[in-house]
């Protein structure tokens, strides 16, 4: 015999049954519902990050990078280019930069 069975013969006006007695079933819905959303929110965060970061490193492989010192001597060539300094300056500040 089973002991659940037992008890419950011995004790009637308990409710021992399967999930309180039903008392229960009405919120289970929620709190299953809660435990879905929970996981598909863990889910669908490590699979955002897992993305963004293949982004990122995606985009860093492919874009040229330029340091600064040859950004530096873009924006001098640009300069020297307007007009805004002349032939002497430009090598100059151009052999400074070697």
């Amino acid at each position: 015999m089973n002991t659940g069975y037992a008890l419950m013969i011995a004790a009637p006006g308990d409710g021992w049954g399967h999930m309180g007695n039903g008392a229960w079933s009405g919120w289970m819905w929620l709190w299953g519902a809660a435990m879905m959303l929970l996981w598909a929110a863990v889910i669908g965060g490590a699979a955002w990050l897992i993305v963004r970061a293949a982004a990122t490193r995606r985009a860093e492989a492919s874009g040229p990078r330029v340091t600064g010192l040859e950004h530096a001597r873009g924006i001098l060539a640009e300069r020297y280019a307007r007009g805004e300094i002349d032939t002497v300056e430009y090598d100059e500040r151009l052999a400074k930069l070697r």
